[in-house]
Parts: structure tokens; C-alpha cells; sequence
């Protein structure tokens, strides 16, 4: 899935493509989604993740996992999402940018894509296990 082969040559994706692919579809929901793999206490090392709830590349790469298939790729998103929006609709937003993006460059969608909101953020961060797949 990585390496796309034509009659020019031989190309290869890295995974930091796919990464960013995702923090894009974070970035869509206005500040309100984060890549964060929640396990109860905070993992990043930036200090103020409620007040600057903005998602960051490097912090992003625990919070997806990338499954290579024989006929494609299967993504797993771990996110955060703020207190108070619809997390139906934040996931069908990343939904459609992931899939969008995934078949512009490598010329066919994933084979699924499982968003598992970990958390929601108020003044602190409440655990939550909820699977969205598509």
C-alpha cells in the first residue's frame, strides 16, 4: 500500500503521509477533536492540553495505529474530543476526509477505519470507550 508503482516509476509513501492525513481530519473539526490515545492520565508532555487543544504531529503518531493487508490498509484513530459536540458528527467528518485523501493519493480507499473516542474534556478528562467504524 506504501509503494505505487507506474510506467514513470516506483513510489513510497511514508507513514507520516497517513499521519498527517489524520491530523488533517482532526484539524476539520475546529479545534474540538484531538489525536490523543487517553489512558487515564495525560500522555503528552506539553503542559494545558484543555486550554491549547490543538492536536501536534510528533504527539499524534501513538494515537494511530496502521494495519498493512494484503489488499489495502486498516487505520485505527484513538481521539479526545471537547466536551459538548456531537461526536457522531466529528467522526463522520474525519471519516470523509480520511477516505477522500486516501484515495487521491493512493488510488483506493482503506480497507476500514475505526475511530475510538477515548475521552471527553471538560475541565478535566472524563475515560470513555465509544468505536465508531466505517
Amino acid at each position: 500500500m506504501f509503494d505505487i508503482s507506474n510506467e514513470l516509476g516506483q513510489i513510497h509513501f511514508s507513514k507520516n503521509v497517513i499521519y498527517r492525513i489524520c491530523s488533517d481530519a482532526a484539524d476539520l473539526c475546529e479545534g474540538n477533536v484531538r489525536l490523543q490515545n487517553y489512558k487515564g492520565r495525560y500522555t503528552t508532555k506539553r503542559p494545558g492540553l484543555l486550554t491549547a487543544f490543538t492536536p501536534s504531529l510528533e504527539e499524534d503518531t501513538d494515537a494511530i495505529e496502521i494495519q498493512e493487508a494484503d489488499n489495502g490498509i486498516i487505520l485505527r484513530l484513538y481521539i479526545v474530543v471537547r466536551f459538548g459536540i456531537s461526536m457522531n458528527n466529528a467522526a463522520n467528518t474525519m471519516f470523509d476526509h480520511i477516505y477522500q485523501e486516501m484515495e487521491l493519493l493512493f488510488g483506493q480507499k482503506p480497507l476500514s477505519v475505526t475511530i475510538i473516542v477515548t475521552g471527553t474534556a471538560s475541565k478535566t478528562i472524563a475515560k470513555r470507550h465509544i468505536e465508531f467504524i466505517r
